[in-house]
């Protein structure tokens, strides 16, 4: 007999290059045993080496995407990733607000703002949106360093410096934050932090050098969104995804002139 899977849905970008957005979404979510759905705020020209074109979809047809998904399935956890723009977040904003005193989801803000590539993925008058509108409303955000940077105010260069920054960014927005540090440069570990407003988290696996791979940060995301549909807590989704999104990372395979991340890696959880 048949088991309902849960139901997962994206609000995010389009990435032609298959490796990070709406593609990248639905391959994890996939392959973590829950349904993906999707919303697609742009579609993105790009591969690996760069973005070459962005086309914003109009905040109207947005909302018609997200409404024939969460009028037909009952969705159990949403990830956001590239909204772009002010009218993409303040529909998005709307619509989930809308939501939620109905049903009960889990909201995962990945604040997505520039490609690894170095591509701005959101216009600079929309960032005002995404913390005010967005990230109140969140379970949780995965700020990377760059992205942290742009929430505090404050720039680091140290693991050591982490915990009192997830702190600070908690204390602004009153909302659990993932502080990623796969960034930081010269450290043997990588280490991302969350701390919820009553304690601190690490999570700890091996640097893995000379691999960069493009869509880390949308594959990490939705993957906590698929643990938490399946009915994780908070920290055991996201020990269980940094475990998928490390074995991917590591189990790469070469596509094309580089490596790319295996959204279908061996994990022993």
């Amino acid at each position: 007999m048949s088991k309902n899977k849960p139901v997962t849905l994206t609000i995010a970008g389009s990435d032609s290059g298959g490796g990070a957005g709406i593609q990248a979404d639905l391959k994890t979510f996939t392959a973590l045993g829950t349904f993906g759905t999707s919303a697609i705020t742009c579609l993105t020209a790009q591969n690996p080496s760069g973005v070459t074109g962005i086309l914003e979809v109009d905040a109207d047809f947005l909302e018609k995407q997200i409404l024939a998904v969460m009028n037909y399935f009952p969705v159990r956890s949403i990830k956001t990733g590239m909204l772009f723009s002010t009218a993409i977040m303040e529909r998005t904003h709307s619509l989930l607000t809308s939501r939620k005193g109905k049903e009960s989801f889990s909201l995962v803000i990945d604040p997505v703002m520039v490609a690894t590539s170095g591509a701005k993925l959101l216009q600079d008058s929309a960032i005002d949106a995404l913390l005010n509108l967005l990230i109140p409303i969140a379970e949780l955000i995965t700020p990377n360093l760059d992205e942290a940077e742009i929430l505090s105010g404050k720039k680091i260069k140290s693991s050591s410096e982490m915990p009192d920054l997830a702190k600070e960014i908690f204390e602004r927005f009153r909302v659990p934050v993932l502080l990623k540090g796969g960034h930081i440069q010269n450290e043997k570990i990588a280490l991302d932090i969350l701390y919820d407003g009553n304690e601190i988290s690490y999570f700890e696996k091996p640097f893995i050098s000379g691999f960069y791979p493009h869509g880390t940060g949308c594959t990490y995301s939705s993957a906590i969104t698929s643990y938490l549909a399946l009915g994780d807590s908070l920290v055991d989704a996201i020990r269980k995804a940094k475990e998928y999104l490390h074995s991917a990372i590591e189990q790469a395979y070469t596509a094309g002139k580089d490596k790319t991340l295996n959204h279908t890696p061996v994990i022993e959880i």
